[in-house]
């Protein structure tokens, strides 16, 4: 049997646009829906990627780390036994008397007209537990023996320079001899006795490990000039000290 639309030409065309409308919808809906979820897919693996090769990366740090770690693992132990000694290094450092400093020093005041023969010395014990800034005690010692020409002010000078030193306190004349057999010209054989003074800290309050030591010219600084001796040399006289010197002496 064959089928005939009575519907009008108008009513046939609105009814395929309102079947048609709906389905072109759906389609498009549906194309669009899949393009997202591709360019989501797509976005998701190169992040995926791009977080696998990271990791990989940071494996690899990690591994060369251990390995670090596995080299530096003898050592551990040798920095905590230095942190352990540091504070005896330290105090040591701190208490130790600057025999350096002091011998060039002394070749500093020694008079032009007198020269040393020897000298016997002992400091002040170390003491690790010692606070800053104070002196050791009990003090250590020292012994000068020597030769001047023979005039008892050159000795006198001597004793005057040796108490211008930080290192040296209560310097005195013990002996002073002419001698005129031993020279072919006469001369003063002297023994000067002085206490050595060690200052907590003076010489700095820790130990420096691999590091170079202070210029000379720092430590110069601490040692009196040609001229500080002279004026000390003169108040000394200028007070009475020349006299003082001169009088222990006995030719």
């Amino acid at each position: 049997m064959r089928r005939i639309n009575l519907l009008p030409p108008e009513e046939r065309r609105r009814g395929l646009s309102l079947q048609g409308g709906p389905f072109a919808i759906l389609l498009a809906s549906g194309a669009l829906v899949l393009v997202i979820i591709a360019v989501i897919t797509i976005f998701c693996l190169l992040r995926i990627y791009m977080v696998e090769n990271r990791v990989a990366e940071l494996d690899e740090e990690i591994a060369m780390q251990n390995a670090r770690l596995a080299e530096l693992a003898p050592f551990a132990q040798l920095e905590d036994d230095i942190a352990a000694k540091r504070p005896v290094a330290d105090g040591i450092v701190r208490t130790r008397f600057a025999w350096s400093q002091f011998l060039r020093g002394l070749a500093f005041v020694i008079p032009e007209a007198t020269s040393l023969e020897g000298l016997a010395a002992q400091a002040s014990p170390v003491d690790v537990d010692a606070p800053l800034d104070q002196i050791l005690e009990p003090r250590g010692a020292v012994t000068f023996t020597g030769l001047s020409e023979p005039d008892y002010t050159n000795i006198a000078d001597f004793v005057v320079r040796m108490n211008t030193l930080r290192f040296l306190a209560s310097a005195q004349l013990d002996l002073a001899e002419l001698d005129r057999d031993t020279y072919s010209e006469p001369a003063l054989d002297f023994e000067i006795s002085s206490e050595l003074v060690t200052e907590v800290g003076a010489n700095g309050s820790e130990a420096r490990i691999g590091g170079d030591d202070p210029p000379a010219s720092a430590a110069e600084e601490q040692y009196p000039t040609e001229g500080q001796v002279g004026s000390a040399i003169e108040e000394q006289y200028s007070s009475g000290g020349q006299t003082g010197v001169a009088g222990a002496v006995s030719p």
